[in-house]
């Protein structure tokens, strides 16, 4: 009987192994041999192999897209820390979970329909705080928010907030000057919804007051 008399002491490969194995490693061609490259990368130490196989096309077909997804929202910087969870069928996927801003909520649906394959995204995702803000409260974040953004003057657009609305108001001839201050209103906590009422005309008297603008918001999401 052939007994293999080589002896491999047990623990991690010294120094002269991993860089034999890394000269392996780089001479195998890519193709079918993938499986096998991954196994030898792992061996010499390094972590990249992680990230590549993670993202590889083969494993995000086999997954779906609910997994691309959650891939996605698990290596997004802004967003791993809340433990997203994306969930669907065919070209339709679902996110669920708490964050602190109404931006967040909208970055992973954006992050998620970005995504090569997706025609629809449910977003289920909860807004939190970590205790209650009274309106006044979210009304000056809002205000600093957009006190913040060298995109908004704020003799141009100001702001107030209605149980987690927050109306837009005022005047500019810029769209990109209102698209910000949306955006700096929704980075703000407490804020669930932003409303535009920005004139994109000269200044013009404000018709309604802000609290008769978001009534009248709410009477229009409930009839829809």
């Amino acid at each position: 009987m052939y007994k293999n008399n080589n002896h491999r002491p047990p623990g991690s490969p010294q120094p002269r192994e991993r860089e034999s194995q890394k000269a392996q490693l780089e001479s195998i061609p890519h193709g079918e041999n993938k499986d096998v490259k991954r196994k030898i990368a792992y061996k010499t130490g390094g972590d990249e192999w992680k990230e590549k196989a993670r993202f590889a096309p083969g494993k995000e077909t086999r997954g779906g897209l609910p997994d691309q997804v959650q891939a996605a929202l698990d290596n997004s910087t802004d967003l791993r820390r809340y433990g997203l969870k994306a969930s669907g069928s065919g070209t339709k996927v679902a996110i669920s979970g708490i964050v602190d801003t109404l931006s967040e909520s909208e970055m992973a649906a954006e992050l998620a329909a970005g995504l090569p394959g997706v025609q629809e995204v449910v977003n289920n995702i909860t807004i939190s705080t970590d205790g209650s803000i009274t309106d006044a409260g979210v009304t000056m974040e809002v205000q600093e928010e957009l006190e913040a953004d060298p995109q908004v003057d704020l003799s141009h657009i100001g702001a107030e907030g209605f149980g987690g609305t927050v109306i837009l108001t005022g005047n500019t001839d810029d769209p990109a000057e209102i698209e910000a201050a949306r955006q700096a209103a929704a980075r703000a906590r407490g804020v669930t919804k932003v409303v535009s009422q920005v004139k994109r005309a000269g200044p013009s008297p404000v018709d309604m007051s802000l609290e008769e603008i978001f009534h009248s918001q709410v009477r229009n999401d409930q009839e829809d």
